[in-house]
């Protein structure tokens, strides 16, 4: 059956099998339909698996106080970011997540594969079944350890502990897919998995529905940077860079999206407005999100990591070239000069040439806005990456009798 074939049928009708999502931590969240879980993606992927007929039942679990808060105490750290990384590595935790997901799978829900999002639950030796269990990331422990951005000062015996952890979950699982070819490659090189056993499917746009085009006037200089984890994204180097253009062009604005509370730097502070968090569930907040993005001719996100970065593809569905990291997932969504830009992570000054470069030619930007949305429409929703899941699992997975 072709790609297309499969795209266009519910995939019910084609007798074969269903799968049981699972999740959980305060990491990713503990309820795959929550607006913020898995940074939004989990409503969205599980929504379409539903819709498909894919999808016997999601779920998400927390551990509970009594055995979360002694594993908080035991990784205390007077430096907030290294205590609460201590805390997400320990295996403790992963452990007691596991048996926790296993206590609410029932026997109804073993007769069904299981995919579990992410590698911190080792679900295949606890639970009764001889499904097949699978895992969906949008990256690893091995590619946020390299990251500039990820906690120093953590003990080298911690760190070994948690990527060994992650290396026998994925020798468990039947099969691991990924959002990006860069994760599929790192899964292969730095877990040794099997290249046959990990499968690229590509991730969606977490939106409701597509956005409309609007008539976009790209001679206004409006920027637009979004992210919740500020630092993270590079909303440094942004505001340093943004400064830099604004020397070029005093009307330029940068509209920054995402953090509820920022304090910028009273020497950064000329043409940008916070508009804090916006929540696409609030009728009023998801209108003031159209109307920046679609007043919006740029979008920036240098980030110093990123698992995916699921916000550029949002915003080139309203038309915007982007400049993202030249690393992670980022070079698979833009092509330099037809789609958008790409610097060096952390590099301000190559980010503010880039800005004043795009900025200089509406027309270019116009163009290369056009390519992005026709890249997202053609590769990136939801619908898509259920199809690519759906191919990828051997049909002759059936349920098993009761």
């Amino acid at each position: 059956m072709t790609s297309r074939e499969v795209n266009n049928r519910d995939y019910s009708a084609l007798g074969v099998t269903k799968i049981v999502g699972v999740m959980g931590s305060g990491m990713i969240g503990s309820n795959p339909y929550e607006e913020n879980a898995w940074s939004g993606s989990s409503r969205y992927f599980f929504r379409e698996c539903d819709r498909r007929g894919f999808l016997h039942r999601a779920f998400g679990v927390e551990v509970e106080n009594a055995y979360k808060v002694p594993l908080m105490v035991h990784n205390f750290s007077f430096n907030r970011d290294r205590w609460r990384q201590k805390f997400y590595l320990d295996t403790r935790y992963y452990d007691l997540l596991s048996n926790r997901i296993a206590e609410l799978l029932s026997s109804e829900d073993l007769r069904w594969p299981v995919l579990q999002i992410g590698g911190i639950y080792n679900l295949k030796p606890i639970i009764r079944s001889q499904m097949p269990v699978y895992s969906y990331h949008d990256g690893n422990l091995a590619q946020a350890i390299r990251s500039p951005y990820f906690a120093r000062g953590i003990r080298k015996s911690h760190l070994q502990k948690a990527l060994d952890y992650e290396k026998n979950v994925y020798g468990n699982l039947d099969m691991i897919f990924t959002m990006s070819e860069y994760l599929r490659d790192s899964f292969i090189n730095d877990f040794q998995i099997e290249a046959g056993r990990v499968k690229a499917i590509g991730a969606g746009v977490n939106l409701d529905a597509i956005p409309m085009v609007s008539r976009k006037d790209y001679e206004k200089k409006e920027i637009v940077f979004v992210g919740v984890d500020f630092n993270r994204k590079g909303g440094m180097d942004v505001l340093r860079a943004f400064k830099s253009a604004r020397e070029i062009y005093p009307d330029a604005r940068l509209n920054v999206i995402g953090p509820k509370k920022l304090a910028i730097p009273s020497g950064y502070a000329s043409g940008v407005v916070h508009h804090g968090f916006l929540s696409k569930k609030e009728p009023a907040q998801k209108q003031k999100f159209e109307r920046i993005m679609n007043d919006s001719v740029l979008f920036v996100l240098p980030s110093l990591y990123e698992p995916f970065g699921i916000a550029a593809l949002e915003a080139m569905l309203y038309q915007m070239p982007c400049i993202l990291t030249n690393a992670w997932a980022f070079p698979e969504m833009v092509k330099p000069g037809v789609n958008g830009e790409l610097v060096k992570p952390g590099d301000e000054k190559e980010l503010a040439e880039k800005i004043i470069s795009l900025l200089k030619y509406p027309e270019k930007l116009q163009e290369m806005g056009t390519a992005g949305r026709e890249l997202v429409l053609s590769k990136y929703t939801w619908r898509h990456v259920v199809s690519n899941l759906i191919e990828s699992i051997p049909i002759s997975v059936t349920a098993t009798k009761g």
